[in-house]
């Protein structure tokens, strides 16, 4: 506490920065650890976990006193690098080693200081109390008293295995800068760590002297004072340099110890009073601003009685001369920059060799007031700044010499870098147009001027597209997210490039760098590949292998997932010689093969639901609805029980005028899949409506089955025209039965479930159509609102002859009945097959043994002559 009150009496002014400093370093206090060197250790840097540290400010304790009261005294360190800034305290620093070397060979160990400028370095060595050894190594002593002489304080130290050892260091100075980096090394690891430094400084000061050497000729070869005083300035540098890395006093001064008091200051003085004269005469500062030439005579002039007072006093100036060198490097450059903005070439050169010189002397003397910690660069700073200073200011010279010929090469730089990012942005943009940015494979876009390039060709005009699809991909990104997606299809990616390149026949749709990419990625999720001519069975055989392989689980982020693939396949020429039609023909093949759950699909015209004359028919079906160009036929229905009819289902026909009769199922899926399926159902409905009165007009009370689609249940107003239509036509609804199949109706339950309550509620009952074909569940069966259920013709045809349709039949019999449903069986094409399923509990019938469908004319003759006959058996066969 009383050693805190002397510093703040002595420097008021910096009360503020030693309290702050003292608010920021403060640390809880530990025990300080006890160094052990065993045969791993080669070098071991001393701090703040291993140090303790008392201050002497009356500098009156010995070492006897200080091992006396250790335990009370000591505190420990809160720096690895002890740096106690300006003081003239006696410091006492204590730490604890044990040597555990097995080598008995090899106990000595070298003790060093690497900062040379402390007039006391005594160290101790205590064991058991008992001081064994003593060593006077600071500056205040000639060089020659040192066991080992050495530019830094180095004490060689032999220690005996497993006896633990108290080393007592006591420095102090003269009121200047103390610091005491500790380290202990091997012998062999010292002297290497030397023989590097020596190479490192002797390569430092031969810079300075070949600096001193080449101002000197200019000197002599110009005549200007400017070298002159630049040339006193690297001598006083030089001087300095050799006093902060102490090897003027090992090489230069070592027999008089007094010179260590003088040389850091006075030449330090000097050299900011010859850099400031340098300034002077190679800028000429006069030109710019009068005021600059009386400031540095002023700067001379107190560089002028710092010196003086350094020689003629005792007193140590260390501090003063900090903050004069600190003052003068912050200051200057700005001088310095307002000369180059004004338009001072030489200036400008200058400036950047002193902006590295002022870093290095600020981080110098802020190291020397202990504002920051001691480290290689901040130690050697002044070193690094002056060097780079010297060769920046002779680059600057070079650069007066060249600076044309540096211009001209620049501009030819710029434009070969121009041209350069040129190329590279074509080569970008051509990439992306012609590559996913998904997968990074190549696009469709690539891929049809590959496929045009192998056409051109004929030896390669024989080959198969084949596109592959992963159908539950949308599953990922809905839930995993769509980053998660992205990876995913990196992953599967991948795996299909793999897999083909395994498959020997694939043609190549890009080549870079010899590198074959074998898939390209035409749109989301379906990729493309060329395989060469092979023989069908083994195409398909690679192609199933191909999807079998692209299924396999694989594990994302601890999930084991599954895909699904199929794919669509094209050849050249059988389906198609441009690669615009293959490509569209292989994706026509594709959907095939998704719609019918199929693992790969072939193109052909069968399965191809956009050829030309469809799209026509669209068109045309649309003007047919409005003109009243459509039929309707009626297939009666009777009930087996009476043998009298019951009800006709409707029929839609189209005679086309130039096609002629066009079956239902060529423009019936078109309508779905374009909407034009609600204008026909409607105009089915209302057709039918107006026949339906007909019949109850002329006594024939019998059902009308019309058939609906799903697309009908998605349409929120269908249940409202329906009723509407019927009413204007004075029909009863529960005499209108509306049929739909299992597909139809699982295609959205639940809003099937929700239009066909509203209808059951209107009156109309409901069917199912082609029951068994499909795919629905009785749970989800029960729940619907249905009356009857129609046996589908393939079970019913061959039933007379087919023991399992048969027991199909009766199975559905027994379960539509169970259910309280009607059920009627169509596809009746023989007498045999209709008593069959008389004795069988059969419902209702329908078919061709009983009648073809017929127009509505042709309808109300047929019902009229077999109302007419008594046996309505005999009249059935005659139909």
């Amino acid at each position: 506490m009383e050693n805190n009150l002397v510093i703040f009496q002595r420097y008021r002014s910096l009360y503020p920065i030693i309290i702050g400093l003292l608010l920021l370093t403060g640390q809880p206090v530990r025990a300080a650890s006890t160094v052990v060197l065993d045969d791993q250790v080669n070098e071991f840097h001393l701090g703040q976990d291993q140090l303790q540290v008392l201050r002497d400010s009356q500098d009156q304790l010995t070492i006897n006193e200080i091992t006396t009261n250790s335990h009370s005294s000591f505190t420990d360190a809160d720096q690895d690098i002890l740096n106690f800034g300006h003081t003239a305290d006696s410091i006492w620093i204590r730490f604890r080693l044990v040597d555990k070397s097995v080598d008995a060979n090899d106990s000595t160990w070298m003790l060093e200081s690497a900062f040379p400028l402390l007039a006391r370095f005594d160290v101790y060595v205590v064991a058991d109390g008992r001081v064994t050894e003593k060593y006077q190594l600071g500056y205040e002593h000639k060089m020659k008293r040192r066991m080992l002489p050495h530019r830094f304080f180095v004490q060689p130290l032999r220690f005996e295995r497993n006896i633990e050892y108290d080393i007592y260091i006591n420095v102090e100075r003269a009121n200047g800068n103390v610091q005491v980096p500790l380290k202990l090394s091997r012998p062999l690891t010292f002297f290497y760590s030397e023989l590097i430094s020596d190479h490192v400084f002797g390569i430092f000061f031969g810079i300075l002297i070949g600096m001193i050497a080449y101002n000197l000729f200019l000197f002599f070869s110009v005549g200007s004072r400017a070298y002159f005083y630049y040339i006193a300035y690297i001598v006083f540098s030089f001087a300095a340099y050799q006093a902060l890395t102490g090897y003027g006093f090992l090489l230069i001064w070592s027999q008089l110890p007094a010179v260590n008091e003088y040389i850091i200051q006075i030449s330090a003085s000097l050299g900011v009073i010859s850099g400031l004269l340098f300034i002077k005469h190679f800028i000429k500062m006069e030109q710019y601003a009068r005021w600059f030439v009386h400031y540095i005579h002023t700067m001379v002039g107190i560089g002028v009685v710092l010196i003086t007072t350094k020689l003629v006093t005792a007193y140590f100036l260390s501090i003063h001369i900090t903050l004069y060198l600190g003052f003068v490097t912050l200051t200057m450059p700005l001088m310095v920059l307002y000369c180059w903005r004004k338009g001072s070439r030489p200036a400008g050169f200058f400036m950047l060799a002193w902006i590295t010189l002022t870093v290095g002397i600020v981080l110098y003397a802020f190291n020397l007031l202990g504002w920051v910690p001691s480290s290689v660069i901040t130690t050697n700073a002044i070193l690094w700044g002056a060097a780079a200073e010297m060769i920046l200011l002779s680059l600057g010279l070079a650069d007066r010499i060249n600076s044309e010929r540096r211009q001209k090469y620049s501009a030819l730089q710029e434009q070969h870098k121009a041209v350069i990012q040129l190329k590279e942005a074509e080569e970008q943009l051509m990439h992306r147009a012609l590559h996913s940015r998904a997968t990074g494979l190549p696009n469709r876009t690539l891929l049809r001027n590959t496929m045009d390039n192998l056409l051109e060709n004929d030896e390669s005009r024989h080959f198969t597209l084949l596109l592959l699809s992963l159908n539950n991909f949308h599953e990922f990104n809905k839930t995993l997210g769509h980053s998660n997606g992205d990876a995913i299809l990196g992953i599967l990616t991948k795996r299909i490039c793999t897999l083909c390149k395994g498959i020997h026949n694939l043609y190549p749709i890009e080549t870079q760098d010899r590198e074959h990419n074998l898939v390209s990625s035409i749109e989301g999720v379906t990729f493309a590949l060329l395989i060469k001519e092979l023989d069908t069975s083994v195409l398909q055989s690679t192609i199933l292998k191909l999807l079998r392989d692209v299924e396999k689980p694989f594990e994302y982020q601890g999930l084991t997932l599954d895909v699904d693939a199929t794919a669509g396949i094209a050849s050249c020429p059988s389906h198609g010689e441009d690669s615009e039609t293959l490509m569209r023909n292989a994706h026509i093949a594709l959907e095939a093969a998704s719609s019918t759950n199929e693992k790969f699909s072939i193109y052909s015209h069968e399965i191809d639901p956009y050829n030309a004359r469809r799209i026509s028919l669209l068109g045309e079906l649309r003007n047919a609805i409005e003109k009243d160009a459509l039929q309707l036929y009626f297939q009666p229905q009777i009930c087996l029980d009476t043998m009298q009819v019951s009800g006709a289902e409707v029929l839609i026909r189209w005679i086309h005028p130039e096609y002629g009769f066009i079956p239902p199922d060529e423009f019936i899926p078109l309508a779905e899949r374009t909407g034009v399926i609600h204008p026909l159902t409607y105009w089915i409905c209302r057709k039918a409506f107006e026949f339906k009165h007909s019949l109850d007009s002329q006594g024939y009370n019998i059902n009308l089955s019309i058939n609906i689609s799903a697309r009908n249940l998605q349409d929120p107003h269908f249940k409202e025209q329906v009723c509407k239509m019927a009413a204007e036509n004075k029909v009863q609804l529960n005499k209108i039965i509306m049929e739909l199949t299992e597909t139809a109706v699982m295609y959205d339950p639940e809003d099937a479930l929700r239009i066909m309550n509203d209808l059951s509620e209107a009156g109309i009952r409901l069917s199912i159509d082609d029951f068994g074909t499909g795919y629905s569940s009785l749970s989800y069966l029960k729940r619907l609102p249905v009356d009857e259920i129609k046996i589908d013709r393939s079970f019913v045809m061959e039933m007379a002859k087919n023991n399992d349709d048969q027991v199909i039949v009766n199975t559905t019999l027994m379960m539509g009945h169970n259910l309280s449903l009607e059920v009627v069986a169509e596809g009746v094409e023989d007498e045999a097959t209709l008593y069959k399923l008389k004795d069988m509990g059969c419902d209702l019938a329908q078919g061709y043994h009983i009648a073809r469908p017929m127009p509505s004319h042709d309808f109300f003759t047929w019902i009229s002559g077999y109302r007419a006959h008594q046996r309505p058996q005999a009249v059935i066969k005659g139909v």
